[in-house]
């Protein structure tokens, strides 16, 4: 019994730690299936890897805390492994699920090029001919006041309507939408 004890607070330890100072970098976790690299590594889907620190930690808690309780009911070693085991494989898979289904409820604030180009704008400070000024754009429920640049080279005056042709991490090039 001693021996799943101990291998019930190594998880429950592993586990305290990594909530404390794991963070997004912390102890190895690397939690993510899907990798930025090159190359076909497996995969796990979105979210957490049942390889994560954290999954190994909650089938070596509830692994522990499972062979520990029937061993106490049953003074059976074998059948209270067995019963570690089911109880590990099923409490790190549902750490699993429960830790996937939060990852899929995170949104991203980052706007990139696809969601910017071809929304609609008002230009806020008035376009000079061959010069720059300013637009106002929603994208994501977000507003945004970027640098704006005429295609045609022509001035746009303020609260014209505009539609986003390029956008460039700061500066966006607009036309002018027809009246």
């Amino acid at each position: 019994m001693a021996v799943f004890l101990i291998i019930a607070f190594a998880g429950l330890l592993f586990l305290l730690i990594s909530a404390v100072f794991g963070g997004d970098h912390g102890l190895g976790d690397h939690d993510v299936g899907d990798h930025d690299v090159g190359g076909d590594h497996g995969d796990f889907g979105s979210g957490p890897s049942p390889f994560s620190l954290r999954i190994i930690s909650l089938f070596l808690a509830t692994f522990g805390s499972t062979g520990a309780i029937v061993f106490h009911g049953t003074q059976s070693f074998w059948i209270s492994t067995a019963s570690a085991m089911g109880g590990g494989l099923g409490g790190g898979y549902l750490g699993l699920m429960l830790m996937r289904f939060f990852w899929s409820q995170q949104a991203t604030s980052s706007v990139n090029s696809t969601d910017m180009v071809g929304q609609v704008a008002l230009v806020k400070t008035a376009i000079p001919e061959a010069g720059v000024g300013q637009v106002s754009v929603v994208v994501k429920n977000q507003r945004f006041y970027p640098v704006a640049r005429s295609t045609s080279g022509e001035g746009i005056e303020e609260g014209a309507a505009v539609r986003i042709v390029e956008y460039y991490g700061d500066s966006v090039t607009v036309e002018r939408l027809q009246k």
